[in-house]
């Protein structure tokens, strides 16, 4: 058979045999953004479908269902990493307009040739590369939580570090051999109570008025003797000597 009829029997054939390729679509399209979208647009729309197709949230899905997911989160990060970039973005624009690839990607054409009848339009290719989010790294959403305890952990941490030096600094200079500490000890003319403390006599300061209280009449440095008609009293520390009269 010749004629209009069997060339357009051969074309329905042509066809079912190799059936014309889906287009490609562009980056503004995986991000559902449009062409002129300013940048804060791109990213949120970019965050958002990266959050969606996190693998922490389809951890429950099927291959099927995450294989569908990795696929999109690809095609998401190859988006971002094109227009992100002010100068990559404007390359990529233009190859749009005159159909030809950017940045090491494809077009897609009918076996025919770009002019033969239902040839796609020519789109850039979608690369597998994996930049870095624009604004950190995604948190997973099982430990989103956790985040907002860690400026707490670091102010635990900081406020022990400082009670532990000033323990030490306090513990450090605080014994009786510590050079710039002195003894707190009863000069003459105060009136002081002699009490047994584990079992040696020590002198507690107390008013000139109180029952019992001694005088102190000269203070003398360990071993000195006391002047006659005085007593010896040994102030804590073994540095002093107290000489009291009742």
């Amino acid at each position: 058979m010749t004629g209009p009829m069997a060339g357009l029997r051969r074309d329905r054939r042509s066809l079912r045999e190799n059936p014309p390729e889906p287009p490609v679509p562009t980056h503004y399209e995986i991000l559902g953004v449009a062409s002129d979208a300013d940048i804060e647009t791109i990213r949120r729309a970019y965050v958002a479908l990266a959050k969606a197709n996190h693998p922490d949230r389809r951890q429950t899905e099927d291959d099927t269902r995450r294989a569908r997911a990795d696929e999109r989160i690809r095609a998401a990060n190859a988006a971002w990493h094109v227009l992100r970039d002010p100068q990559r973005r404007a390359d990529y624009d233009r190859s749009l307009r005159h159909g030809s690839s950017v940045g090491g990607g494809s077009t897609a054409t009918a076996a025919s040739g770009p002019g033969a009848p239902g040839a796609p339009r020519p789109r850039p290719n979608v690369v597998g590369a994996r930049p870095a989010p624009p604004s950190g790294m995604v948190v997973p959403a099982s430990q989103a939580s956790l985040w907002r305890y860690v400026p707490i952990a670091v102010l635990l941490v900081v406020l022990a570090a400082v009670l532990v030096v000033s323990a030490y600094a306090t513990s450090g200079g605080s014994g009786p051999d510590s050079p710039g500490v002195q003894e707190a000890v009863p000069v003459v003319g105060d009136c002081v109570l002699v009490v047994m403390i584990s079992g040696a006599r020590a002198p507690v300061p107390v008013g000139c008025g109180t029952a019992g209280s001694a005088r102190v009449s000269a203070v003398v440095d360990t071993p000195r003797p006391c002047p006659t008609g005085t007593e010896p009293v040994a102030v804590p520390g073994g540095r002093s000597t107290l000489c009291v009269q009742f």
